[in-house]
């Protein structure tokens, strides 16, 4: 270890013994690095200016989209209404855009200085400030004039390009939302003339249904009267049944024993006959048979019933086949109102969707016209600090050059050192060697 050290020390000492014999050299190399830096950056070089313009962006995209997406036929409509993302990097990338590099050649006349669009993107540098929606245009050119010109220039122009895009775009979705619009008024018109139509044919759904509702009513009224003359019939039967019981129980002709004065003719005739008077023939009795009014009565009332049955029975007769017949027609005004509400429902279903689909699109374009207006005024960059001629240049940076020239010529003397050290050890041991 102590060995080991030894020679660690022994090496730096003859590092340093070979820096303190070739100082001169060192210094040398060190004094014609910075002269020539001096040279260059006070005699050579030309002093470069830069121009900074700033320009502020305010970004309304996102939120707009946020309020205007929706579902079903107004999502398709804010999909098709949608803005382009305008963010900061967005503004970014399109500053140095070639169609506004060309435009800003053609009016400055850089063609003439031999400078072109690619030449022209080489000079400028784009910074956006963090935390801000700032971006900073920086132009370097050895004229100062030139560089403030451009800078001007190029901010103005990015900002009507922009500003020209997004109307464009805007207007691009107007026109389309219109177009859209008209065809969808079209539509509802064929449709609103269908359902015109529809509802001037007879027999619609209104009228079938205050006919169906007469119908069931009839048919309703045929079923309590059909009730009523079969609780009737059974009455009738059962007094039937009950009036035959008597008839048979009652007999038709009754023996009655009477005395002659009883009898006005027969007193007479007697009287003339025999010359007796009423009180002599009140003790004699004859026996007679005579109708038996209970018998004929019993019968009439049953003859009365019979033909109230038969009456009964016509009239339900009557009944069942009036009741057949609503109830036939009932089905058919069913089947028809069937037929008339599909038909009402479909018409209905494409009046109210076309209507809901117009409505929409008449909608989304008020939208774009209130928004469009508030995007390209709020949405839009403004120059928010133009250019000035520079008053100091900002290269060459002459401090700069002399420090790093400095440093640079200390290091090279260093390795000149020891390079010139290493050959003359190498050439000593060769001739030792030989």
């Amino acid at each position: 270890m102590e060995q080991q050290n030894q020679y660690d020390e022994i090496s730096l000492r003859e590092l340093i013994e070979i820096l303190l014999k070739q100082k001169k050299l060192i210094i040398g190399t060190t004094i014609v690095c910075v002269l020539a830096a001096f040279i260059l950056s006070f005699f050579v070089m030309e002093p470069v200016y830069e121009a900074k313009t700033v320009l502020m962006a305010s970004n309304i995209t996102d939120k707009y989209k946020a309020k205007q997406r929706g579902e079903g036929i107004e999502g398709i409509l804010d999909s098709v209404a949608e803005v382009p993302d305008l963010t900061i990097e967005t503004y970014k990338e399109q500053v140095k855009n070639p169609v506004i590099l060309e435009e800003i050649v053609k009016e400055l006349k850089l063609d003439e200085k031999e400078m072109t669009r690619l030449s022209l993107a080489d000079m400028i540098e784009l910074e956006t400030i963090k935390d801000t929606n700032l971006i900073a245009i920086k132009v370097k050119h050895i004229d100062k004039k030139l560089a403030t010109d451009i800078a001007n220039t190029l901010s103005e122009k990015f900002v009507n390009f922009i500003t020209t895009k997004s109307k464009e775009q805007a207007n691009k979705s107007s026109i389309s939302i219109e177009s859209q619009k008209n065809v969808q008024k079209q539509k509802l018109d064929d449709v609103l003339v269908e359902y015109k139509d529809f509802l001037a044919q007879p027999k619609g759904v209104k009228e079938l249904k205050a006919d169906i509702t007469a119908k069931i009513e009839m048919v309703t009224e045929y079923k309590t009267k059909l009730a009523e003359e079969k609780v009737n019939e059974q009455q009738l039967r059962a007094k039937i049944s009950k009036a035959q019981e008597e008839l048979q129980n009652t007999p038709e002709k009754v023996s009655l024993k009477k005395s002659l004065s009883d009898d006005p003719y027969m007193s007479q005739v007697v009287n003339e006959k025999t010359n007796q008077s009423s009180s002599d023939l009140f003790n004699v009795a004859i026996e007679v048979e005579e109708r038996n009014g209970n018998y004929y009565s019993l019968k009439n009332t049953l003859s009365n019933f019979k033909i109230q049955l038969s009456e009964s029975l016509a009239k339900q007769q009557n009944l069942k086949k009036e009741m057949i017949k609503a109830q036939t027609e009932l089905e058919k005004l069913q089947v028809d109102f069937a037929e008339k509400q599909y038909e009402e429902r479909i018409i209905t279903r494409k009046v109210n969707l076309a209507q809901s689909t117009y409505d929409a699109f008449n909608k989304k374009l008020e939208e774009i016209s209130v928004a469009k207006s508030s995007i390209l005024e709020d949405a839009n960059i403004v120059i928010q600090t133009p250019a000035l001629e520079p008053i100091k240049p900002v290269s060459p940076n002459k401090k700069l050059n002399l420090a790093i020239s400095g440093v640079l010529g200390v290091m090279v003397g260093v390795f000149l050192a020891f390079f010139r050290e290493y050959w003359k050890n190498s050439a000593a041991s060769s001739k030792e060697v030989a």
